[in-house]
């Protein structure tokens, strides 16, 4: 017997979190777009935490509380090793596949074939992996996370690589299951995000519960591109991740253009205006993204000026883009 449940690739990969739980909201582009379009505006970075640069809706991972599984689009169950009650994991699977529930389990790459940079090399636990499916004759999962150089992928491991994956490991295990809703979109909400994203501030204090000083003292909206500036591009080893984020950025703003000038919210005019500005800012987030990868590989010091030039340039852009669309807007 084989099942597998619809995916589609994510308009968002900059972290699992985020593109797990996507990629099937994405099978139902049409009606999650208006939940999506009047989010992923506003931006965050955390100096005292190691992911530092993310999207704000993605958040509390040491609490593990993240705002958007508030999504409702989809039911939410979280378990653990010993609360779900398996003996294998690929028992649980099957189970939950069958009732039409998606799986995020944490697991150890160590034991998975498909992860090269772990694989039978560094025990790495504590990493969400989602499960969509599995083939009973062939003793397979279909699986996806950031396996082939990084890139979000969807594939498949055995049984045996899937139950060893996940010994020893008590940790959460994430059941998701689409449910349909009727969501429309929240034009304030919008606005008070792009606001937030241009006055580098936060109305929302999604924050304020938790101890840990990096979710306390944080950075919001425009001042992402200054520490991105100053902090980030003035390491060794430059993490691509916060600047990946700029290029989803700009992907789903794209993505908001094309719906408000469906829905008649924008004019054809005001379309084509904001939609020009839209692909200045995400061509020069592609560069300066990929002028980070190719500087990984050479360490070239000549690149860093002009990766520092780009970023500020990619502030000026999407400051110029946002201002633009509250002006529109209001």
């Amino acid at each position: 017997m084989k099942k597998c449940l619809p995916v589609a690739y994510p308009p968002i990969t900059s972290y699992p979190g985020i593109a797990n739980p996507m990629s099937f909201l994405w099978v139902h582009k049409d009606k999650v777009l208006p939940w999506i379009c009047d989010r992923y505006i506003q931006l965050i970075i955390r100096p005292n935490h190691y992911s530092a640069g993310d999207f704000y809706e993605h958040a509390d991972t040491e609490n593990f509380i993240r705002p958007n599984e508030l999504c409702p689009f989809y039911g939410l169950i979280r378990n653990n090793q010993t609360t779900a009650h398996f003996e294998k994991l690929t028992d649980y699977i099957e189970y939950n596949i069958n009732h039409e529930y998606y799986l995020e389990a944490c697991l150890d790459n160590f034991y998975l074939s498909c992860s090269p940079y772990y694989y039978q090399k560094s025990h790495i636990r504590i990493h969400p992996t989602f499960i969509y499916g599995y083939d009973k004759e062939k003793k397979v999962i279909y699986i996806s996370d950031f396996y082939e150089n990084s890139k979000y992928t969807q594939t498949s491991v055995t049984y045996d690589e899937i139950n060893k994956s996940i010994e020893g490991i008590d940790y959460f295990i994430w059941s998701y299951k689409y449910q349909n809703c009727n969501y429309e979109l929240n034009l304030n909400l919008l606005k008070l995000y792009i606001s937030d994203f241009l006055n580098s501030t936060d109305s929302f204090h999604k924050f304020e519960f938790s101890s840990p000083d990096y979710n306390r003292k944080a950075l919001f909206g425009l001042d992402y591109y200054q520490y991105a500036h100053d902090v980030f591009l003035e390491c060794e080893n430059i993490d691509v991740r916060p600047f990946h984020i700029l290029y989803d950025h700009k992907t789903i703003m794209q993505i908001r253009l094309e719906y408000l000038h469906s829905q008649k919210i924008i004019s054809p005019n005001q379309y084509q205006d904001l939609m020009e500005l839209t692909r200045q800012s995400l061509n020069n987030a592609l560069i300066l993204r990929n002028t980070i990868l190719k500087h990984s590989f050479t360490k070239k010091p000549k690149l860093i000026p002009r990766l520092k030039e780009r970023c500020l340039l990619q502030k000026d852009y999407d400051e110029n883009l946002f201002a633009r669309l509250f002006q529109i807007l209001s």
